[in-house]
This record gives structure tokens, sequence and C-alpha cells, in this order.
């Protein structure tokens, strides 16, 4: 189905002014804390006067707030690749390549989730909406309801005490092992990267699964009791061609939207359950970035997550208005 060009200029205006009100909001946040994290470093590291002020000047926050926003506008947005500044803590280094080293495991943990817990969540819903009313659907129900109402790193605590440190099937935390020392993405290598993988990614599917669960049980619950399921009953079609056929192509629809907003809380419950598990990734620069009051590497996370979620919904969007013929475009 042709997206219409009236729906994609206003999904894309809708999009721009998000990206924008996220911008200013990254901008202001960190610095309401009333602290000069250039004191801070100078003080830790014992620097003299002359240096410490040199940095000030060097680090544009002897500049007003307006010419400061101004300058991270022109860098951020205007900027290809985008220059986030230098790091406070880990001056000389760039919060670009802090971030480009830490993104992946982070996209590969968050991913690899919501690839499995999509898939997991709506088979399961859509089998517990074919069976409502039994048993089985009142199970999967309410062990959806409670699991989804667990927070994440609350679930992520547990699953590290019973298999980590009480049953030491999986590693306690990291993305490797220390004492490993093959070479990178060599085959020991990257079986010792999905081993410790296997909790965090646990985790996150555990806590995300449900919601596509009850989401795609209430679709099908619904659509079992159209006419067109009624007389493809009445046709004499298997049960397996109906459910797949049927009721699954008219109720993922809704899940397809779902995942998409549903993106930025797993993002936000992925940074979380790194900082447990000590994952490197993104999660784990910014709890890092946060405690140091590193200015830079907090704004460059947050406008990469921003990125990240305001664009994933927008393709969310349009994809779900070319699937789905019901839309009704005003």
């Amino acid at each position: 189905m042709r997206i219409p060009a009236k729906y994609l200029i206003r999904r894309t205006i809708y999009a721009v002014l998000t990206f924008f009100i996220a911008l200013v909001l990254i901008f202001i946040i960190p610095r309401l804390i009333a602290v000069n994290p250039i004191e801070i470093i100078a003080a830790s590291q014992q620097l003299p006067p002359s240096v410490t002020k040199s940095l000030i000047v060097q680090f544009g926050l002897n500049k007003p707030v307006y010419v400061q926003f101004l300058l991270y506008l022109k860098n951020t947005v205007f900027t290809f690749p985008p220059n986030l500044g230098y790091s406070y803590v880990y001056y000389p280094a760039t919060t670009y390549s802090l971030i480009a080293a830490a993104l992946p495991w982070t996209l590969g943990l968050v991913g690899t989730s919501v690839l499995i817990s999509s898939l997991l969540g709506t088979m399961i819903g859509l089998y517990a909406g074919w069976r409502r009313g039994r048993l089985i659907d009142k199970i999967i129900t309410y062990t959806a309801i409670t699991i989804q109402s667990l927070p994440y790193f609350w679930l992520a605590i547990l699953l590290q005490i019973v298999l980590a440190v009480t049953f030491r099937v999986f590693p306690v935390a990291g993305a490797y092992s220390i004492l490993d020392v093959s070479p990178r993405y060599s085959a020991t290598w990257i079986s010792d990267v999905l081993y410790h993988a296997i909790l965090p990614l646990l985790t996150i599917v555990i806590s995300t699964a449900p919601v596509y669960a009850i989401i795609m049980r209430n679709n099908v619950s619904e659509i079992v009791r159209e006419d067109y399921m009624t007389v493809a009953e009445a046709k004499g079609l298997r049960k397996g061609r109906i459910l797949m056929s049927y009721a699954l192509r008219n109720g993922i629809l809704p899940v397809i939207s779902i995942i998409a907003v549903n993106f930025g809380y797993v993002v936000g419950g992925a940074l979380l359950v790194e900082i447990v598990f000590d994952y490197p990734g993104i999660g784990s620069l910014l709890f890092n970035a946060i405690l140091g009051e590193d200015y830079p590497v907090i704004q460059g996370v947050f406008y990469i997550l921003a990125i990240t979620v305001i664009g994933a919904n927008y393709i969310a969007d349009l994809i779900y208005s070319a699937v789905d013929p019901r839309i009704r475009f005003t």
C-alpha cells in the first residue's frame, strides 16, 4: 500500500519536533547540577589553577548557556559524524569514540532481545487467545501480567543470584572472560561473548515478552469471534491454517506498533541490566558518566538514544501504515 504524502509529511514533522525537544532537554538537564565538573577533575588530579582555567575555556564552559547550546546544536545536528566533544573524565578521549566502542554491545543485546521476545510473546499470546477462557489461557495471562510488573533490575539481580552465584551456571558479570587471551572475533572469543550475554539477554526477554503476549492474546480473543473465522471453520479448514492465516495475520498488526512504542522501554531496561551485569554497553558508560558528572558523555549517550528511539517509532509508523489498509489518513 502506498503511503500518502500528507501522512508522511506529518509524521516527519512530528519526529523532527520531538527530536528538537529531546535535544533541548539533553542539553539542559546535566547543567541543572550546580557543580563545575572541571573543578572536580582538577581537584581529583591536583591540577594547577592555570590548567583548570585553560580546560574551562577549551570546553567552552566560560561562555553563556545559550552560546553553548548553539555550539552543541551545530556540532551534533549539522556535523557528520557528530562532534560530541571530549570526555571530561577520560580526556583526551572523545565522546564519539567512547560511544562507538560501547554502542555495538547495547545494539546486539537490544536487537536480539526484541527479536526473540516479540516472536516468543506473539506465539504465546496467539495460543492463549485461541484457547481463550480455558485454564491454559488463564495461566498464561496471569503469569504474563505478574512478570510484566517486575522491574528490570530486580529480575536481573534475581537471575544473577540464582543462576550465577548460587548454581554458577552463567558468569556473574562482564561481556567476556578477562582471562581469555583468544583473538577478538575468533570462534573461541565469540562463543565466550555469547555465553556471557545469556543472562542479560534472558533478563530482557523475560521482562518484555509478556507485553507482546498480552497484546496478541487480547487481539486474537476478539478476532476468533469475527464472522470470517466462523466461515473459515464452516468451510472445514484445518485449525492450524485458520490460526496462522487468519488469526495471526490479523492479530499481529498492532504488535508491530507496540514493538516501536515499547522500544524506548526496552532500551531503558537494557541500560539497567547492563549496570547490574557490568556489561560494557551504553548503560555502563552512562552510569559512570553520571557519577563523574561527565556532561559530554551524558549528552552524547542521550543524543544517540533519542535518535534510536524516535527513529524506531518513525519507521514503525510508516511500516504500520503501509501494511494495514484499515488506517485512515486525515
